[in-house]
């Protein structure tokens, strides 16, 4: 068996194979010499939100399927979502008041964003239904809640899809006049 250096150990019970665990950060004794954290409240003070930078510039990319409107009410949603995987509980109508768009614009851009699966479903209360940023794309959280909060977020998906094709109504059948 290779000797190992004094900083090294084996990852792997060879007789086994199971998996070792190894300590790769300082032990609790070293904790005295630790750095303080690292507080990330600046001006104006509150808390940040972790955003996929890549998935974001695709996003707000022309090409991406997305319009204007879309990524008002994305970046709406990023700047409003409550901390870890809460739903944002406004209502079309009090987000379109706050954005100065139509109700009817709110819906529809919710509706891409959804379907494109950067905003998911989280609640319906009656016919009112609330959505949450997908955590693949921004979470407002610690990043192993994040971690936690994708395992079941599925992807994002840039370009927007194509809404579903909507049937048009049938028609009833004509009436027929009576003759006279």
């Amino acid at each position: 068996m290779p000797q190992l250096g004094p900083d090294r150990r084996e990852a792997v019970d060879r007789t086994t194979g199971e998996i070792l665990q190894l300590e790769l950060l300082e032990s609790d004794s070293d904790q005295s010499r630790a750095k303080p954290p690292i507080r990330y409240d600046w001006s104006p003070p509150g808390r940040h939100v972790n955003v996929g930078k890549r998935l974001m510039s695709m996003v707000w990319h022309k090409e991406s399927g997305y319009d204007q409107n879309d990524r008002d009410v994305l970046g709406f949603f990023i700047a409003h979502a409550p901390e870890g995987t809460e739903p944002l509980r406004l209502t079309f109508k009090e987000i379109s008041e706050i954005l100065g768009l139509r109700r009817d614009t709110v819906s529809r851009s919710v509706g891409r964003l959804h379907l494109g699966g950067l905003l998911l479903e989280t609640e319906k209360v009656g016919r009112i239904r609330f959505f949450r940023i997908n955590p693949r794309a921004a979470f407002d959280g610690s990043a192993g809640a994040q971690v936690q909060a994708t395992i079941e977020a599925r992807h994002p998906v840039v370009p927007a899809p194509a809404p579903p094709a909507r049937k048009a109504p049938a028609r009833p059948a004509g009436r027929r006049r009576k003759a006279s």
